[in-house]
């Protein structure tokens, strides 16, 4: 079994690969940057439309929303650098692809995430750096040195959010082997829901986000602590500090999960 650094090596040559294929071909990478910014403008447009038509969402003006959006696509900009290899799992499951992973004297789940390194997840960290701006040009958020500390805390308690949710919805192809369904439900359609502010769903829609599939601690719960506004449409005022333990504790448990699935697996000839 190779060494810590050797390991480390090896991950660093895979994701650089794969980096390397994409560039490859720099046409189709071009349109793919495109079209996620294309994406992301047209929902800053909705978002701005919204805005300009009601002033305000459920309570929270522009600059604040601006700040909610930030901080969700920041998270998600660094799960989609590194998670990436994770959405589409299932077929590497149904082609029996995995099975060569298997053999491998390396962690499966670490072969599977740098095969997939996706550069192109960049480019949501650079929009999420500009909405972090434009919405700190609106609003009167103190900056302090633990205030900046915290903030790194939350993407990185959101990022283990997004990436515990990538985990365990891949781990299910483990059994359900298809798990498409799933993937768009939870990794892709869910996040529509953070770019509001959770107080407009019913109470319904916000348990779930908050207990079952924990979305509301990447942006809506954090943004009260730095934006100091009340916490009577959260749960528990404790919650707007909720977002590393959330994070940690999602990330771990779905990497336990993925190792209940590994060990049942039977590869695709079954």
């Amino acid at each position: 079994m190779p060494g810590f650094w050797d390991r480390m090596v090896v991950y660093l040559r895979l994701a650089t690969a794969s980096v390397k294929s994409r560039m490859e071909y720099r046409a189709s990478f071009a349109i793919l940057i495109f079209t996620l910014i294309s994406f992301y403008t047209a929902q800053i447009l909705t978002i701005g439309i919204v805005i300009y038509r009601f002033k305000k969402i459920g309570g929270w003006n522009i600059g604040e929303m601006a700040f909610l959006y930030s901080l969700m696509v920041l998270s998600q900009g660094l799960v989609s650098s590194v998670f990436s290899g994770l959405v589409d799992f299932g077929s590497q499951v149904r082609d029996g692809s995995f099975d060569r992973t298997m053999i491998r004297p390396l962690s499966p789940i670490g072969q599977v995430i740098m095969n997939g390194f996706e550069i192109a997840g960049i480019a949501h960290i650079f929009l999420g750096i500009a909405s972090f701006i434009f919405a700190n040009s609106l609003l009167n958020i103190n900056w302090t040195f633990s205030n900046i500390i915290a903030f790194l805390f939350v993407v990185l308690g959101g990022s283990g959010i997004l990436a515990g949710i990538r985990i365990g919805i891949a781990a299910v192809a483990f059994w359900a082997v298809n798990n498409s369904s799933l993937v768009h439900l939870f990794v892709y359609s869910s996040r529509e829901f953070l770019l509001y502010p959770l107080n407009i769903y019913s109470t319904g829609v916000r348990f779930l986000l908050t207990f079952i599939v924990p979305l509301g601690f990447i942006n809506f719960y954090p943004a009260h602590f730095f934006l100091g506004k009340s916490p009577e449409n959260v749960f528990h005022p404790y919650f707007i500090y909720g977002t590393l333990p959330v994070g940690i504790f999602t990330y771990f448990v779905s990497l336990w999960f993925w190792k209940l699935g590994q060990n049942a697996y039977e590869s695709a000839g079954g």
